[in-house]
């Protein structure tokens, strides 16, 4: 299996407030923020070579208070590249690990499935593969 770390997914409780600290004081450049999903979820990607910065701010309270709790910011998830999303989530169920969704889905330009961290020790991964954009 090839696999390569795409990014770090980093809940926030502002988004505004975490972006000018990624690019003012750590100097990581704004490499993507598509518009907020219908549920308001805003995200940001922020970079320079290697890996990158996922900064996410949920829109309701409760959201938020689920995914963040009395943090302001906290590490949700960590992305990796994979050549093919389908095969590694079978070989990963062979070994137990259960997934937030049933299958892997289109998202963005992605093929993407999030793994139950506490049946992959204790980290949430978000698996996924490049796609075609239609």
């Amino acid at each position: 299996m090839s696999a390569r770390v795409d990014h770090v997914g980093v809940v926030v409780a502002s988004l505004d407030a975490a972006a000018d600290f990624v690019h003012e004081a750590l100097g990581l450049d704004l490499k993507l923020s598509p518009p907020a999903s219908p549920d308001g979820v805003r995200i940001a990607f922020y970079g320079g070579e290697g890996a990158r910065v996922e900064l996410i701010q949920v829109s309701t309270p409760a959201a938020l208070a689920s995914r963040l709790g009395d943090a302001v910011a906290r590490i949700e998830h960590i992305a990796i590249e994979v050549d093919d999303v389908r095969v590694v989530v079978e070989q990963l169920r062979a070994r137990g690990v259960r997934f937030v969704t049933e299958e892997p889905f289109v998202l963005r330009d992605m093929l993407a499935i999030w793994t139950v961290a506490e049946t992959s020790a204790g980290i949430q991964w978000q698996l996924f593969s490049r796609v075609p954009v239609t």
